[in-house]
């Protein structure tokens, strides 16, 4: 009789066992999560830089522009999305918008971050920023070229940097990776193709007040330049801005409706 309890016993225990197997397996299938689609791409350029909405190629993070200027942020999310807010740092909201393109204007007072939330099947998040130029900032720029070409070139976009934006001052200085040489000749081409030449040392000089917008064109001066990169700190002020009037927004776009054939 206690043989046979035993047995019942071992058998009801590897029921149990099975049964809590196949229940823990389904429920681990049952709760995997769903993959997310959803996606959003929020870009920041100056006035003059920024894109049509629907032509979105570059995605800057950050502009640099000068007080009164103003700059353009700028999205593109997925079909699923429902609700869009930009937010700043100090609580300033824009929205909602329910468009998948769009565009919002902001002239910052001071160096702003914008936060932009899309909510569709799940929720995302980014970030840009507006830097506002106040004048004696330092910006380094990064130069790359080779021993062969025997130049090293740095590009300022209009679309990230305000032509308002100036230099009067410059020097080199060790990269990164350590590479430096303390001897150049600049050749800077303006975006109106007006080129000035510049000696460049390891000793902050006048850069007379050139454009930070452009073609930066460095040339080793007394040796041979073996690395491929090479920088440089400018700093950098704003010419007299007069307030930019608010245009009007770009038009959004959302795409139409699929046809049922």
């Amino acid at each position: 009789m206690i043989l046979r309890i035993f047995h019942f016993f071992k058998i009801l225990m590897l029921i149990v066992l099975v049964v809590s197997i196949v229940g823990f397996a389904f429920l681990m299938n049952s709760c995997t999560p769903e993959v997310c689609t959803t996606w959003s791409r929020f870009c920041v350029a100056t006035l003059v830089g920024a894109p049509s909405p629907n032509e979105i190629n570059e995605c800057p993070s950050e502009v640099h522009i000068c007080p009164g200027e103003t700059a353009v942020l700028y999205w593109n999310v997925s079909s699923d999305v429902t609700s869009i807010k930009i937010t700043s740092e100090f609580g300033t909201t824009y929205g909602p918008f329910t468009a998948t393109s769009g565009s919002q204007y902001v002239s910052p007072l001071v160096t702003t971050r914008y936060t932009l939330r899309a909510e569709g099947q799940c929720k995302t998040e980014n970030i840009v920023t507006v830097h506002v130029v106040a004048g004696g900032e330092t910006q380094t720029l990064l130069a790359k070229g080779s021993p062969e070409t025997g130049v090293w070139v740095v590009k300022v976009s209009p679309i990230t940097t305000s032509t308002s934006i100036i230099v009067n001052l410059i020097k080199t200085l060790p990269c990164a990776d350590g590479s430096f040489w303390n001897k150049w000749s600049l050749k800077k081409t303006d975006l109106d193709s007006h080129v000035t030449f510049l000696d460049v040392t390891d000793v902050n000089s006048s850069a007379n007040d050139i454009p930070l917008v452009g073609s930066w064109e460095f040339t080793p001066k007394d040796a041979s330049y073996q690395k491929e990169t090479a920088c440089f700190l400018v700093t950098i002020k704003c010419t007299e801005v007069q307030p930019t009037s608010t245009p009007s927004p770009f038009p959004t776009y959302s795409p139409p409706p699929p046809t049922h054939q």
